[in-house]
C-alpha cells in the first residue's frame, strides 16, 4: 500500500518525454501509465480487506458492521502509515455493505469517476 512504484514510473516518464521531446504523446501515455497504476493498487487494496475480512469471519463468525468499517481498517492495518486506509486511490471512499444476515460482504472502490455502479468500478465479494 504505498506509491513509490508510481513515483518512479512517473519520474522515468517524465525524463523520458525531456529527452524525446514528446509531450502530448507523454502526457497521454503517462495518464494510461497513472490510472493503470491507480487500478492495481486499489485492486491490491481490495483483495488484502478481503483476506483479512474473511480471515476474521472465520475465527470469530462475524463482519464488522458498516459504521465500524474506518475503525476495523485502522486495526486491522495498523501498521500502515502512508495513507488513510478507507480511502482508494484516487481518494474516495471504499463503500463497505454487509448483507440481511451480515454473513457476506461487498466491498468496492467507486473508481475514477466517483460514481458507485459504473463499468469504472472495483468490487470484491466475500466470504
Amino acid at each position: 500500500m504505498n506509491h513509490l512504484g508510481l513515483g518512479v514510473t512517473m519520474l522515468i516518464g517524465s525524463v523520458s518525454a525531456i529527452s524525446l521531446d514528446v509531450p502530448e504523446q507523454f502526457l497521454t501515455i503517462l495518464e494510461e501509465t497513472l490510472l493503470a497504476a491507480q487500478q492495481a493498487v486499489t485492486a491490491g487494496d481490495l483483495h488484502s480487506m478481503s483476506v483479512m475480512l474473511d480471515a476474521g469471519y472465520v475465527m470469530d463468525r462475524r463482519l464488522p458492521d458498516e459504521a465500524g468499517f474506518d475503525a476495523w481498517l485502522n486495526r486491522a492495518f495498523k501498521e500502515n502509515s502512508i495513507k488513510d486506509l478507507a480511502l482508494d486511490h484516487w481518494g474516495h471512499h471504499y463503500i463497505y455493505q454487509l448483507s440481511e444476515n451480515k454473513r457476506t460482504y461487498s466491498l468496492r472502490s467507486v473508481g475514477p469517476d466517483g460514481i458507485a455502479g459504473t463499468v469504472d468500478d472495483l468490487t470484491i465479494h466475500g466470504p
